[in-house]
């Protein structure tokens, strides 16, 4: 126990005498103690015990619903929160940014030290150290990416002990030049001269590759964004199409008898318009109201079939803050959504496990609204020649590199003592909206979903030359592990 009070008191803290503490949770602890405001003097059990619920990472709410079978397929549903931002209260200053930061490299850094290509890892100050030509593997952030006059790429990375260029010469390593962003974190192996080193291979975090998994239950997931119910262009008719089909009341027997199966509902943020989200937008809202625009949203949420357990996810148009990662919807001001009996909130981005029934793991499900795309198709050139259109290739990116949104300023953040949108394990299907175009793609066996809309083409995508799919939702099977798009337009 010494040890572990040491540790504590050395931070600066003063340690009452019964402090009982696990040594896991030592490191974790310590963050924690420096994100409060203000910063504590004395360390005791209630804050151990209020650090245990903050770190509480599952939250798992469980509905167990039984419909007539003359009605509905009568099928048992769960759903489980494992990853899930909840707000917390705290003035931001710059020591902020290094705590995010330096939790970043650590937590990508041990993913890329499983790498078996990576066994040898050292920090960059003792490459620094080495003389003449060695073979080196180290780890490090993307500082800076420049071009010479002849087209040669130089990387600069660091790691917490220095920073070292890397000229881009070998041919495998030229071909994923195009892929590498700031801020980043990246395996190098190379060869070291001088005060460079000429990388042979760079690795990405990457996700590992799993197996398909397969429900032995024939249940369907809908997934649905970016309704922006209160713009004039939202598309009423068609999303009452989308409810009505649900309910089993239009489309052919066959589109009929999915409509039954189908259990979960994902809404993956922008319900509604929102006000004031940009200049002159009230000259496109036809309810100029937050608080109207949310009741009527509830409104056709309210006519879907109770046995279908809705998640839902806010967006850069809901009302809360834009940063990320964004808590759930404000209750007192979407208060009639809060009323639906069979919707769970949820935050943007959280990590949301259904179909966990009877032994049978159940689908992990990665949500994110996707704010930090339209920087990454901008910014990107690997990414630039897909431009919209391939959600897939994006959330593909993302994957490989671990992180939502892996560039500063490719997204806003609130910094943390831990980065919330490093994507810490693998997951069965990764969904998005956003760019209002629908998307299905498969990457080492995770299914990528980008949703459509229900709102027409908005006269900034006609600028854009942006061409959005409404009206188009993606179903995916648990059964067959495959993911068909229904058009309501």
């Amino acid at each position: 126990m010494e040890s572990k009070l040491t540790k504590i008191i050395n931070a600066g803290f003063l340690v009452s005498p019964d402090l009982e503490i696990k040594e896991e949770h030592i490191e974790d602890f310590l963050k924690f103690l420096k994100t409060k405001d203000p910063k504590p003097i004395f360390v005791t059990n209630e804050l151990y015990s209020e650090f245990l619920g903050s770190q509480k990472k599952e939250l798992e709410i469980k509905y167990i619903v039984k419909r007539p079978v003359d009605r509905r397929s009568e099928v048992d549903t769960s759903v489980k929160l494992k990853k899930m931002y909840r707000q917390t209260n705290k003035k931001i200053d710059i020591n902020d940014w290094l705590t995010y930061y330096l939790d970043r490299f650590e937590r990508l850094s041990n993913l890329l030290r499983n790498r078996i290509e990576l066994r040898n890892v050292v920090s960059i100050s003792r490459i620094l150290k080495m003389t003449g030509r060695q073979e080196v593997a180290t780890i490090g952030m993307v500082k800076d990416i420049r071009k010479t006059f002849t087209g040669t790429h130089i990387v600069e990375i660091e790691d917490p002990t220095g920073q070292i260029n890397l000229i881009l010469k070998s041919e495998d390593v030229v071909k994923v030049a195009d892929e590498i962003v700031l801020d980043e974190v990246i395996g190098v192996i190379g060869t070291k001269s001088k005060n460079v080193i000429y990388p042979t291979k760079i690795l990405f975090p990457d996700v590992p590759d799993r197996p398909i998994k397969k429900s032995k239950d024939d249940v369907y997931a809908a997934f649905v964004s970016d309704t922006h119910v209160g713009s004039n262009m939202f598309l009423p008719k068609e999303f009452s199409m989308f409810v009505k089909w649900l309910n089993g009341k239009v489309g052919s027997e066959a589109q009929r008898e999915v409509a039954k199966k189908v259990k979960y509902l994902f809404v993956i943020g922008d319900l509604v318009d929102g006000v004031g989200i940009y200049p002159g937008q009230e000259k496109e809202l036809v309810i100029k109201d937050i608080y109207s625009q949310y009741e009527e949203f509830a409104k056709y949420f309210a006519d879907i079939p109770e046995d279908i357990q809705i998640i839902v996810i806010p967006g850069n148009h809901d009302a809360l803050r834009l940063a990320e990662p964004q808590h759930v919807l404000f209750e007192d001001i979407a208060r009639p959504v809060y009323q639906i009996n069979n919707i769970t909130m949820a935050s943007n981005p959280a990590v949301v496990n259904i179909h966990g029934i009877d032994g049978f793991p159940g689908f992990d499900i990665l949500l994110y609204h996707g704010m930090s795309f339209d920087r990454l198709v901008s910014d990107v050139p690997f990414l630039r020649k897909f431009g919209y259109e391939r959600a897939d290739k994006i959330m593909e990116f993302l994957l490989r590199k671990r992180h939502l949104a892996p560039s500063h300023g490719s997204t806003l953040i609130n910094p943390m003592a831990r980065d919330f949108l490093v994507i810490d394990s693998p997951v069965d299907v990764f969904a998005s909206g956003h760019i209002h175009y629908t998307k299905i793609g498969r990457y080492k066996n995770i299914t990528t979903i980008g949703t459509g809309c229900f709102q027409k083409k908005t006269p900034f995508q006609e600028k854009l030359g942006h061409n959005p799919t409404p009206g188009r939702v993606p179903i995916f099977s648990l059964k067959e592990n495959q993911t068909k798009v229904m058009r309501f337009l």
